[in-house]
């Protein structure tokens, strides 16, 4: 990436004080380190084989989970700690939800994926790395205009999930936004078994693929699917009715697309027309359409609908293996802040990819300088295309093209060239 001479020797030094605080303390990086004899970061290169390929927080054998082999679980995601976890007592864990309950209350704020495409990542984060996080909401909302006053009804339009983290997120809007006499949640309980469900879910994705599901499993899964459907169908229509009845006050929403984009089909449902809803609204959502097929307008729909101006739309790039976000300015582009080092690799993640014309294409990978709980380096699945001069919105520094895509879902296949050493790091720590 380019940049002055200072601007580089600052990021260096900033990324060699990461590796020398923490190649002591996360095996798998001391490991990977000594092979390929680094002893310091004297240039950004040299960080490149020290970035985590994304597939390195799923590199658990599957049957630990199918075996209930919690103790060993948590032998590998030592490995890729920064604070030790192999002490933590899950003698009486029975699934996922149980062990990532067990880890949580002795401060291993463990994040997973959904698991919605197969095999679930878990990653080891601190209570510093969620007020991190949680902190760094706050600002990119302040800085976009959208202020602390308690002057706002706020609907978490769900679906809920019981997960510590989307329930952390959820009261810090309500604290910091809600208003007193705001408007009241749905009833019902709190939800419950989120990764259990889905567990269930990916394996049966599996069997009905390769066709060895039975009848009364299939039956099962779609009796709690039709449920789970039913549930936020219930919540969703509790929102509506509320929207209708507070149209012409500040609402502040935060959810993803596809729930949002079902909110304007219920509102419609009732009768409303886009421009019935009045007040100034805002909203930020995170996530992707969760395979999910909407119109190729759905965002404008969602916007009419709910009245949500772009300035008062928080929009970001990010993922779980961070926790600051790069937020999108007027111009439609990602700024990459000051606490995120970007690297755009070739396409294998071998090596820095080329710049042309003040452009360059390739994998995304970065390093979050504010992650405590384990390396903050991370090689994505993402092709990204980055500008490297400044933003027709007035800012300076790199921006990220709106335009993100995975490997995954191009003609060509996922592969990361370290990703395969990596996974037999960590499986060596399990054989140990």
């Amino acid at each position: 990436m380019s940049g002055t001479t200072t601007q580089r020797d600052e990021i260096v030094e900033r990324l060699d004080a990461r590796f020398q605080e923490l190649r002591q303390q996360v095996p798998v990086l001391k490991q990977r380190a000594d092979d390929e004899g680094i002893t310091e970061i004297a240039r950004r290169e040299d960080m490149i084989p020290l970035l985590f390929p994304h597939t390195t927080y799923k590199s658990y054998p599957e049957s630990l989970i199918a075996k209930g082999q919690w103790a060993q679980l948590n032998r590998w995601l030592d490995s890729l700690s920064a604070h030790r976890v192999e002490g933590v007592d899950v003698s009486d864990v029975v699934d996922v939800d149980g062990y990532i309950d067990a880890l949580e209350a002795v401060g291993h704020l463990v994040s997973s994926s959904s698991g919605t495409s197969g095999k679930s990542s878990f990653l080891n984060k601190s209570v510093q790395d969620r007020e991190v996080s949680m902190q760094n909401m706050l600002d990119c909302l302040t800085d976009l205009g959208i202020h602390r006053d308690n002057s706002w009804h706020v609907i978490p339009v769900g679906p809920e999930t019981g997960l510590s983290g989307h329930n952390a997120l959820r009261d810090l809007i309500y604290k910091e936004y809600g208003r007193p006499d705001g408007i009241e949640r749905p009833s019902g309980a709190e939800a419950s078994g989120h990764y259990a469900y889905m567990a269930r879910l990916s394996a049966m994705r599996k069997a009905m693929a390769d066709g060895t599901a039975a009848p009364d499993e299939l039956a099962t899964h779609e009796a709690a699917s039709a449920a789970r459907q039913a549930e936020n169908e219930r919540r969703l229509r509790h929102w509506a009715e509320q929207i209708i009845e507070h149209r012409t006050e500040k609402i502040f929403f935060n959810s993803q697309f596809p729930n949002l984009f079902r909110l304007t089909e219920i509102l419609r449902e009732l009768g409303m027309k886009e421009g019935d809803i009045t007040g100034e609204n805002a909203m930020t959502a995170g996530g992707g359409l969760k395979g999910m097929s909407l119109p190729a307008d759905y965002q404008n729909q969602i916007f009419r609908m709910l009245n949500i101006d772009p300035s008062r739309f928080f929009h970001y790039y990010s993922m779980q293996e961070l926790n600051i976000r790069l937020p999108k300015c007027a111009s439609g582009r990602y700024h990459v802040p000051s606490e995120l080092v970007l690297f755009v690799l070739d396409k294998n993640g071998d090596s820095l990819a080329p710049e042309s014309d003040g452009k360059v294409e390739g994998r995304a990978a970065f390093f979050d300088t504010t992650v405590d709980g384990r390396w903050g380096g991370t090689i994505t699945g993402d092709k990204i295309s980055v500008e490297l001069g400044d933003c027709s919105c007035g800012r300076t520094g790199p921006t990220v093209d709106a335009d993100i895509t995975r490997y995954s879902d191009l003609a060509d296949d996922d592969k990361i060239t370290c990703a395969g050493t990596t996974d037999a790091y960590v499986r060596g720590f399990l054989e140990d």
